[in-house]
């Protein structure tokens, strides 16, 4: 069975801190959802959540919402006693708007380490989305890789993220497809539609994700790429699936 975790990282526009254009189009991105009838996990900041929590509850009816972080800084930037902050902060808005916990969480940039997943798993998170396994080669560096890691869902080592281990939190790697190349808003709009016809022609992963942001929604080319692309997967016989149903199924397979 091959799968596809469709997410969203729902925040301010890119490289603006003040608008968010892309949360109030973001209806555009899940028509095309709604259209496919595909399951998708969105990952929303907490300044999105106290900025919209009506629109936020609305989605929530289709969807699943997982954190994004309160503010959207880099852990890498923050101390411990501020990641607990930023996760604390939001699990108390969380709590306000939904009466219930989170369940996953994705860092922004993908920076999360040891520490980090600790913070997650002592307030109760299934699972964590942010860690990149591996990415092209041929590309600059990116700050959110940070070494090869396993590419189907694992449960992490305490002394090492990118290593299998006993951890209980679930670790869903943003895996990509051949070489690494993601299925993300930036590199689809880039890389032409046979492109990725052909890298599914070539091998089609067991596992993979598509990750947009709320600002993707703004492209009307990037829109219809997207359309085409989820109708490929399709015709791969792709399943699609939430975080917590990924989890679910991880624990399954073990018992």
């Amino acid at each position: 069975m091959k799968r596809c975790f469709f997410s969203i990282d729902v925040e301010s526009d890119f490289d603006k801190k003040e608008t968010f254009h892309g949360v109030e189009s973001l209806v555009k991105i899940l028509n095309i959802l709604e259209k496919h009838n595909i399951p998708a996990t969105i990952f929303v900041t907490g300044n999105v959540l106290e900025k919209y929590p009506d629109r936020v509850k609305e989605w929530a009816k289709d969807y699943e919402i997982s954190c994004h972080g309160f503010s959207h800084q880099f852990w890498s930037e923050l101390s411990f006693e501020e990641r607990e902050k930023e996760i604390d902060d939001f699990l108390s808005l969380y709590q306000k708007i939904f009466n219930k916990n989170p369940v996953g969480f994705r860092a922004p940039s993908h920076l999360i380490d040891e520490q980090g997943l600790k913070i997650l798993e002592d307030r109760g998170f299934l699972y964590d989305s942010s860690i990149l396994p591996h990415y092209p080669s041929f590309k600059s560096p990116y700050r959110g890789y940070k070494g090869k890691a396993p590419l189907l869902p694992y449960f992490p080592d305490i002394n090492n993220c990118r290593r299998k281990g006993e951890m209980k939190i679930l670790e869903i790697p943003v895996s990509g497809l051949l070489f690494g190349i993601p299925l993300a808003g930036t590199w689809i709009l880039k890389l032409p539609l046979f492109f990725y016809k052909l890298l599914l022609l070539l091998k089609s992963p067991v596992f993979l994700t598509f990750n947009l942001h709320s600002w993707d929604s703004l492209n009307e080319k990037l829109l219809e790429k997207i359309d085409k692309i989820l109708t490929i997967l399709e015709g791969k016989n792709y399943q699609f699936l939430k975080g917590s149903q990924i989890y679910i199924k991880k624990h399954e397979s073990l018992s």
